[in-house]
């Protein structure tokens, strides 16, 4: 990585070493071997070596090749007899070695790797393109018997996953893991044949597409709290292929109040988690204009055939069954006398399936300024309340 512009942002050398470190180590579990140099070329040479370290300056990169053994070079390994022979051993060592020698015995490859490990300006690999699906396994050191103990790893696998988003700037939508379990007694599944056919299955599907590994952490510690294993894990598996392209950050100064649409998403996606899809419930009018009937609620996920948007005003609430109301002056009563907001609205359908009705609806206004939904039936002298607006 190019790191020369975000060196002051990370704090200096030591201070990024240490968060890359930390990273790495997230990652993979296993201490990294980090290293810095003014060239890729170089900061690949020091990291072969096995101990990393900076080499910022020319003094810093020839002390550093006095120690770093020939083989580190790939052009130079097809001639390491040679080399041992004429005891050369350290890259210093071939450093010092007359220019016009090396190119007739090894041919320009090996002049050209060693002036790249001062030439910053070498990109040294054709660019990376990740694969169009992610799919990483981890196999546990030992069997997991509850599914709360296995946050540890998938924390592992979605770290992962974010850091393949972050590459081709994208978000997920949802994605699974897979646990593999113990086939017999002292067999084991290794993890990269994990088939689905072995292993449960725990899809998350995210409320709004991220690549936030914090939204992402949270929604599969919610699913393994309440997941419990048929037989003890023994490797853990995740794969997503549901994408779609990043959403650019917003530039508000001030943000909404309340938190935004995404915010909302994660947290419905947060509580079918906690709660369970089907206990979650969302509003799911039916194109019907009675309203006792359009009002419908269906489980969180599961797609109905939907109603058409009302344009007149609709109460937040609306009561199970009609209260009536009781007249005071010819003035609907409900502690206080009823002052009618809104011209009538005429309901007159229902007469297809068998359960006709005839509705003048009205929002009306009580002393404090809380607002009702009222109606009467056609001409009739009896008020109903069948709604309260918030």
């Amino acid at each position: 990585m190019d790191v020369t512009a975000s060196v002051r942002l990370f704090g200096g050398i030591g201070a990024l070493r240490t968060q890359v470190r930390r990273v790495l180590l997230a990652f993979q579990g296993d201490p990294a071997t980090v290293s810095v140099a003014e060239s890729w070329a170089s900061a690949w040479m020091l990291a072969r070596n096995g101990r990393g370290g900076n080499a910022l300056t020319p003094r810093s990169l020839r002390r550093a090749q006095a120690r770093i053994p020939l083989a580190v070079a790939p052009p130079a390994r097809p001639f390491a007899d040679w080399f041992r022979d004429l005891g050369c051993d350290t890259l210093a060592d071939l450093q010092r070695l007359p220019r016009t020698g090396l190119k007739k015995r090894c041919g320009p490859a090996l002049l050209d790797w060693l002036d790249r490990l001062g030439d910053a300006g070498v990109v040294p690999y054709p660019r990376l393109e990740p694969p169009p699906e992610f799919d990483q396994a981890l196999e546990l050191p030992d069997h997991i018997e509850h599914a709360p103990a296995l946050q540890w790893a998938a924390q592992r696998l979605i770290l992962q996953l974010c850091g393949w988003l972050v590459s081709r700037r994208q978000d997920v939508a949802a994605f699974t893991l897979l646990l593999a379990h113990e086939r017999r007694p002292h067999r084991a599944l290794p993890a990269d044949r994990l088939p689905a056919g072995d292993a449960t299955l725990v899809p998350i599907i995210l409320g709004t597409p991220a690549h936030d590994p914090a939204i992402l952490t949270r929604l599969v510690q919610e699913h393994l709290a309440r997941l419990v294993l048929p037989a003890s894990a023994i490797a853990i598996r995740l794969r997503a292929t549901r994408f779609q392209d990043a959403q650019a950050p917003s530039l508000e100064l001030f943000p909404e109040p309340g938190g935004t649409p995404q915010d909302h998403a994660q947290l419905l996606a947060v509580l079918a988690a906690r709660l369970g899809a089907d206990n979650l419930l969302v509003p799911a009018p039916l194109a019907d204009h009675r309203p006792e009937r359009a009002a419908r609620w269906t489980p969180l996920g599961r797609k109905l055939p939907g109603g058409q948007a009302a344009t007149l005003p609709r109460p937040a609430w609306l009561l199970d069954a009609p209260v009536p109301l009781a007249l005071q002056g010819h003035r609907p009563f409900h502690g206080t006398p009823l002052r009618l907001v809104s011209p009538a609205e005429r309901l007159d359908c229902g007469w297809h399936d068998g359960r006709p009705v005839v509705r003048d609806y009205f929002v009306a206004e009580d002393e404090s300024g809380a607002c009702y939904w009222i109606f009467r039936s056609g001409a009739g002298p009896q008020w109903f309340l069948h709604g309260l607006f918030g």
